[in-house]
């Protein structure tokens, strides 16, 4: 019988030499490196938005667009866009006033 002097972790962590760790995730819980690291910047860039930004970033991807798509627009059909965007948090600020019994924190 022989006997490994390896780590038996560093198949599965990587090597404590290099100081790689590399958690190895399978089944449910993998995902293919290209579409983790695009969910986490889209996370981490929503994280980041003020709630006006969040606002407005969610009420564009209810429409399907992005802001990138935004700028790819001619100038009627961005400023159609953006007055649905407007009607659309005007709408929201209302709600949230009748709900709150005309109370609204728009500290942010």
């Amino acid at each position: 019988m022989q006997v490994s002097n390896s780590n038996p972790l560093a198949a599965l962590f990587g090597s404590a030499k290099t100081g790689q760790a590399k958690p190895q995730q399978t089944g449910f819980f993998a995902a293919p490196e290209a579409e983790h690291s695009k969910t986490k910047t889209e996370l981490l860039d929503r994280a980041r938005m003020t709630p006006a930004q969040q606002m407005r970033a969610s009420i564009l991807d209810s429409m399907g667009l992005k802001e990138e798509d935004l700028k790819g627009m001619s100038t009627e059909k961005r400023q159609e866009i953006e007055r649905k965007i407007e009607e659309t948090i005007r709408t929201k600020v209302e709600q949230a006033q009748e709900k709150n019994g005309g109370l609204l924190d728009i500290k942010a």
